[in-house]
């Protein structure tokens, strides 16, 4: 029976011991973010020592009840609790944000021997994501942070050894967060990441090493309706929609662009974007076609409520978020989706359930298809 359960360790060292009593657990693992764990426990129970003090917390998983595994990205920073001193139960609520979040405690610095541009650290035409984030990794070390941080990749090759792509020129304003950078990284089309250890991360080239493509072949991964999964609500909105795009960036870069195919329910609709970094015509001509390419259709959320106890494909074991998966699509009928998030919960009573949010393969086309275009946007 799948389950799970959490293991307190010290910061960046050993094991504390099993939480063993958690009254609720929430584990949200999405694919190019912050992964995050929320879960309750009363002070009053055994183990309640164990969380008293700042630590990590690992989230683990079995399917059998017997051997346990923890997640790959499912080491947290316990840094937030919440209770009532009076409460007679002592129930308290913790906040734990993946490790990962300790890239926001490490900002961008200017370089020591080139002088920042309009208060920015700048990259030059041929830094790719690999060099930016390998640098300023580096360089955070030197200084004394990011303690017990580590990466698969350098700024030469990402973590397959691939030789990096989408090579750009941007502007980082100092004070920047590192956590910022990657993920502006992310929505340029310049990397995938993901947590690969309890402190390590790995970054890829976009649409590669991250991705797997499980909706075909003899293993693949398919969630049925009634086994796997019990509902799949779909939440359709008109929200984003725009056809004209005013994109701002630095000094006097202000540039219009306008889609004028657009078919749009109440004429022209537009929308604002200020880009930091962005000193070419050309780079924010091509930040206002990935907007409005996204922009001319409907924006569809694909929530799947799964199941664990007569599934046949299990999330963390059998896939992850990222990965392409068989579920249910219009209609009820299977359809190749992409995994977006994964989200588990756990009851006092040890009930595990959980929910995916999915991206269909016309969505998920249009999505490489606008981080292709921001690849190119930053540049000269």
């Amino acid at each position: 029976m799948f389950d799970l359960r959490l293991i307190a360790y010290d910061p960046n060292g050993n094991r504390r011991g099993l939480i063993a009593h958690p009254l609720h657990i929430q584990a949200a693992f999405p694919f190019n973010d912050l992964p995050a764990l929320k879960f309750s426990y009363s002070m009053r129970a055994p183990g309640a020592d164990l969380i008293s003090t700042p630590c990590e917390i690992g989230l683990q998983w079995s399917s059998d009840g017997n051997t346990w595994f923890e997640f790959p990205e499912g080491r947290f920073l316990l840094i937030r609790r919440e209770g009532d001193q009076l409460a007679q139960d002592g129930v308290w609520q913790f906040d734990c944000p993946s490790y990962l979040w300790t890239l926001q405690k490490t900002v961008t610095y200017a370089h020591a021997t080139i002088a920042p541009v309009n208060g920015q650290r700048v990259f030059g035409a041929t830094a790719t994501a690999g060099f930016i984030m390998q640098t300023l990794l580096a360089e955070s070390v030197a200084r004394g942070a990011m303690s017990g941080f580590s990466w698969m990749f350098n700024g030469s090759t990402d973590s397959a050894a691939a030789s990096w792509g989408n090579a750009m020129g941007m502007g980082i304003p100092l004070g920047t967060d590192l956590l910022s950078v990657l993920l502006r990284l992310v929505s340029y089309g310049m990397a995938d990441f993901r947590m690969t250890g309890a402190h390590q991360l790995s970054a890829w080239n976009a649409n590669t090493g991250a991705l797997r493509d499980l909706s075909t072949g003899a293993s693949r991964v398919e969630l049925r309706a009634g086994r796997d999964v019990t509902a799949a609500p779909d939440v359709v909105t008109l929200e984003d929609m725009a056809s004209a795009a005013l994109v701002v960036g630095d000094d006097s870069i202000r540039q219009e662009v306008v889609n004028v195919s657009a078919v749009m329910p109440w004429g022209r609709w537009e929308t604002g974007i200020r880009e930091v970094g962005i000193t070419s015509t050309p780079a924010a001509n091509n930040i206002g076609t990935v907007t409005v390419v996204r922009g001319v259709r409907q924006q569809v959320q694909r929530t799947r409520e799964i199941t664990m106890y007569q599934a046949r494909h299990l999330p963390l074991r059998d896939y992850r978020a990222g990965d392409m998966i068989l579920a249910p699509g219009e209609g009820g009928a299977l359809e190749p989706m992409r995994v977006q998030q994964v989200t588990l919960t756990r009851s006092a009573r040890g009930v595990v359930a959980g929910n995916l949010i999915l991206s269909d393969r016309r969505e998920d086309y249009n999505l490489r298809v606008a981080r292709q275009l921001a690849a190119l946007s930053a540049r000269p």
